[in-house]
């Protein structure tokens, strides 16, 4: 048996570790808690000090969006390219960092671990011109999150049913959440039979990536929350939103921004199909006829939503009405959609189809206990070596 120190964000390290571990896993402790961790005097001591000690000893280190200075084999696991850097603010935190980054070229870095497709192609065109690039590039691997696979069948839809739709997200514009109401409000108009459930805590405006900053702008989206055909959950427990993704048709997420979208792969796991974009991984998990949905949006190279303004420019007018048409365009894409699948004289078997999609896909690239086993012997290979 290994101890495994467990390391850096703890929230990316929940769906991307062994769930029945064979080996003793052991979640560090940050030096100093509350609100002053030690990054917060200085970003990089993190690296330094990134945890309490561990009375008893450990073989191997896995952590999460933290690069670490340590003797010990260890493993790293990322959502996209910015666990490298930061913006260094002196000459100090710019050598500070090169000598971090240089750390993944050493040989007790066993493995460089992204979460998808589109994190290693951010990550690659991060490190191509380093000069290291060589050592650290054949170490890099595509590992999908894992989740317990919940059920062992598809769903099947009734003519007669309404068409129940969720949306998860606290980042409510971010994420799809006002595409979804807006979607609800066209669909009322229409008289369409169907329910969209909303769960989120509605984060708006400044802060959130893609977001115009002025909360206010989405007042009247917003409101749209007491539709007839809205249902409002707020904050609920996991388990209940489980519940509600098993009793959902479709999951919905035409997110602007998403680095991987970990409750799609929660309602595969139910065998709820998506509806979504193509922006970032979206596009690795659902596939349009297969296992859901996929709306269009202008990408650039990287898989970001091409028309993402940054800065200064997120505060103008201009960037208001390019967001503003942009969510007005996926729910009609949505609307479309929605509409296509409800006049399918097929859409019993199609849906059936659909729904076994979803949970093929959990089941051979997510599967909790397939990849239980991979880890645990990423773990024991490298102790053995050190």
């Amino acid at each position: 048996m290994v101890k495994v120190i467990i390391g850096g964000q703890q929230h990316l390290s929940v769906p991307n570790l062994p769930r029945n571990s064979e080996h003793t896993l052991i979640r560090s402790k940050t030096f100093l808690t509350g609100k002053y961790p030690i990054e917060k005097v200085w970003y990089p001591l993190g690296s330094f000090m990134p945890w309490r000690p561990v009375w008893g000893g450990y073989e191997v280190i896995h952590t999460f969006n933290r690069i670490i200075c340590t003797n010990k084999p260890w493993f790293v696991t990322f959502e996209d390219h910015r666990f490298l850097y930061r913006d260094p603010q002196t000459k100090l935190e710019e050598l500070t960092y090169k000598f971090l980054n240089n750390r993944l070229a050493l040989e007790n870095c066993k493995k460089i671990i992204a979460i998808s497709d589109y994190a290693r192609l951010r990550f690659m065109n991060w490190v191509e011109e380093w000069d290291v690039a060589s050592k650290i590039i054949g170490k890099v691997d595509v590992i999908h999150p894992n989740f317990p696979v919940r059920v062992k069948q598809h769903k099947s839809y009734q003519n007669q049913q309404n068409l129940q739709l969720i949306f998860i997200g606290n980042h409510i514009a971010r994420k799809g959440g006002v595409v979804a109401l807006r979607l609800a409000k066209k669909a009322a108009k229409l008289g369409l039979p169907i329910t969209i459930h909303i769960v989120s805590e509605l984060w708006c405006g400044f802060g959130v990536p893609t977001d115009f900053p002025d909360a206010n702008r989405y007042a009247e989206d917003l409101k749209l929350l007491d539709l007839n055909n809205v249902v409002f959950h707020n904050i609920i427990p996991n388990a209940k939103v489980i519940e509600l993704l098993s009793q959902s048709h479709f999951q919905l997420m035409p997110s602007l921004m998403d680095t991987y979208g970990y409750s799609i792969i929660e309602g595969f796991s139910v065998a709820t199909p998506a509806i979504t974009t193509n922006v970032c991984a979206l596009p690795e998990i659902v596939r349009h006829g297969e296992n859901g949905y996929v709306l269009k949006l202008p990408l650039d190279k990287l898989r970001h939503w091409g028309n993402w303004l940054n800065g200064e420019k997120t505060k103008t007018e201009e960037y208001w009405e390019i967001v503003n048409h942009t969510y007005d365009d996926l729910a009609e894409q949505a609307l479309q959609q929605v509409q296509e699948f409800l006049d399918r004289s097929d859409k019993q078997e199609h849906y059936e189809s659909l729904s076994a999609g979803a949970l093929a896909q959990v089941i051979n690239v997510h599967d909790a206990e397939k990849q239980n086993e991979l880890f645990d012997n990423l773990y024991a290979a490298a102790a053995r070596l050190y």
